[in-house]
C-alpha cells in the first residue's frame, strides 16, 4: 500500500499535468528546472503542516482565558455551508495580512523570497515554501478558525478547498474563469503576484478571495494580459538545502550591513526597551508552555502556594484535603484516593466556592490544626485558577504542582490509600459522595 502522501502526489500530477499540457500559458517541460526541489518540498511540507497543527493546538491550550465557549457554540451551530464561507473569509483575511508582512518586513521577505524564486510556474510550484514561512502562515490562517470554534466537518472541507485552490492558482494554465475570478482566486489572478516586476509582485496578496485585494487597493488583474517572466532579481539557490539556509544567511548579511551603519542607533532607549520586552515575553511564553499553562495563569501561579508530590508524601502540609477541580468525566476515569470533586466551572460560577467551604468546615476538629486544601487538576493550570477564586474562604490553600499526572508518576492508584492515610484529613461520607 502506498502512503497517503504519495497517493496525493500521484492524483495531483494526473489532474494538473494534462491540464497544463492542453491549456498551457507558457510552453515548458514537465520536469523543468527546480522540479525535484519542489517535489522535496511537497513531501517535507506534509510533515511540517502536521507540526503546525500541533503548534496551533498547544498555543490555544495556553490561551484558554481568551476563548469564548458561547461564541464557539454559536459558530458551530450554523449551517455547514455558511461556516465554510465564513472560514474562507476569516482565514484569507488573516493570510492577506500575514502575506503583506512577508513582503514588507525585510527579514520576513528573506523567507518569502524562496517562494518567489520560482521562474517556471506550474502546480508543483505551490509547495515551494520555506518551512518557517509555512509555519507562520499556517498559524495565522488556522488559529482564528480554531478560536472561533468551527466544526471538524468545516475544517475538513476547508482544508481540501484551500489545498485545491493553492495548486490551481500556481498552475501553468490560461483558462478564463469569467465573473468567478472576483470570488475565487485563479491562475489569472495569482500569476501576476509572481511577476518578476517588483511593483507588480507586490499586488494580489489574497490566495482565495480576490475581493480582499480589491477592498485594500492591491488588486492587479489587467484584462487580456498575462505576465511573461516570473521570479526575483536576487540569486537564490536552486537546491532544497540551499533554499532552507538562504533566509538565514540573508538576514545575517542584512544585520551586518545595519551594524556597519553605526552601532549607536541600536542602543537608543526605544529599541532597547522593545528588545527587552520581546525577550521577556518570549521567555515568559516559553516557561508557560513548559508548565502547560496560559500566560495569565502562569503569572498567577507565581503568587500561589504550590506543593509538590514529594512534599505531600513527606507530610510537610499535613493534614490536607485533596480536592479535584477537573470535569466529572476526568474524575470518573481516575482520581487521587477518595478526594471529592468540585469542578472549576462550578467554582467560577460561585456555588463551587460554597461546596469547598462546606468540605473544609466538615473536617475541622477541635484542638487540631486546620487542614490545608490542596487543589489538583490534570497538570496544574485549572487548579491555579481555582486557587485564585478560593483565596477568601478562610482556609489554607495550595495547588498540586504537575497535577494528577505528576502524582501518578510517583504513586500508582493502588497505593493512594497507603500514602494518603498519614497526611489527609478524613471526610464524612456525605461529603465524599457529594
Amino acid at each position: 500500500m502506498l502512503p497517503e502522501i504519495v497517493k496525493g502526489f500521484i492524483i495531483l500530477a494526473c489532474i494538473f499535468i494534462p491540464l497544463e499540457r492542453i491549456f498551457f500559458l507558457h510552453s515548458q517541460k514537465i520536469f523543468r528546472l527546480g522540479w525535484a526541489t519542489d517535489a522535496t518540498y511537497f513531501f517535507t511540507g506534509h510533515f511540517i503542516g502536521r507540526f503546525g497543527a500541533i503548534v496551533v493546538t498547544v498555543t490555544l491550550s495556553l490561551m484558554t482565558n481568551f476563548i469564548n465557549p458561547e461564541l464557539q457554540i454559536k459558530v458551530a451551530s450554523q449551517p455547514l455551508l455558511l461556516q465554510l464561507v465564513e472560514a474562507v473569509v476569516v482565514s484569507d483575511l488573516a493570510y492577506y495580512i500575514a502575506h503583506r508582512l512577508l513582503h514588507e518586513v525585510p527579514w520576513l521577505w528573506q523567507f518569502h523570497a524562496v517562494h518567489h524564486s520560482i521562474e517556471h510556474m506550474d502546480w508543483l510550484a505551490a509547495v515551494r515554501v520555506h518551512p518557517c514561512e509555512q509555519l507562520f502562515t499556517q498559524i495565522c490562517k488556522i488559529m482564528p478558525l480554531v478560536w472561533l470554534g468551527f466544526t471538524k466537518e468545516t475544517f475538513v472541507i476547508y482544508a481540501l478547498y484551500s489545498a485545491a485552490i493553492a495548486f490551481l492558482i500556481h498552475a501553468n494554465i490560461t483558462l478564463i474563469f469569467g465573473v468567478l475570478k472576483w470570488f475565487v482566486a485563479t491562475p489569472q489572478f495569482h500569476q501576476w503576484h509572481h511577476s518578476k516586476i517588483p511593483k507588480i509582485n507586490n499586488k494580489n496578496f489574497a490566495v482565495q478571495l480576490p475581493l480582499l485585494d480589491l477592498l485594500f487597493g492591491t488588486l492587479y488583474m489587467p484584462a487580456g494580459k498575462r505576465p511573461r517572466k516570473y521570479g526575483v532579481s536576487d540569486r537564490i539557490p536552486v537546491g532544497y538545502l540551499g533554499q532552507l539556509l538562504y533566509p538565514f544567511f540573508g538576514n545575517i548579511k542584512m544585520l551586518n550591513d545595519k551594524l556597519k551603519e553605526g552601532m549607536a542607533r541600536y542602543f537608543r532607549p526605544l529599541p532597547v526597551t522593545l528588545g527587552a520586552i520581546l525577550v521577556a515575553v518570549s521567555s515568559l511564553s516559553a516557561v508557560s508552555l513548559i508548565n502547560r499553562m496560559d500566560i495569565p495563569t502562569f503569572i498567577a501561579s507565581l503568587n500561589s502556594q504550590k506543593v509538590t508530590v514529594a512534599e505531600l508524601q513527606q507530610g510537610k502540609l499535613k493534614p490536607v484535603i485533596l480536592i479535584d477541580v477537573r470535569s466529572p468525566e476526568e474524575y470518573a476515569e481516575d482520581r487521587i484516593g477518595e478526594s471529592p470533586l468540585v469542578p472549576l466551572i462550578d467554582i467560577e460560577a460561585g456555588f463551587g466556592v460554597k461546596q469547598v467551604q462546606a468540605i473544609a468546615r466538615s473536617s475541622v476538629k477541635s484542638n487540631q490544626p486546620h487542614p490545608t486544601i490542596v487543589l489538583y487538576c490534570a497538570r496544574g493550570g485549572r487548579s491555579v485558577k481555582a486557587y485564585q477564586k478560593l483565596q477568601k474562604i478562610g482556609f489554607n490553600l495550595a495547588f498540586l504542582s504537575g497535577g494528577i499526572a505528576a502524582w501518578r508518576e510517583a504513586v500508582p492508584a493502588k497505593q493512594d490509600a497507603e500514602i494518603l492515610a498519614p497526611i489527609s484529613r478524613s471526610l464524612p461520607e456525605a461529603v465524599r459522595s457529594n
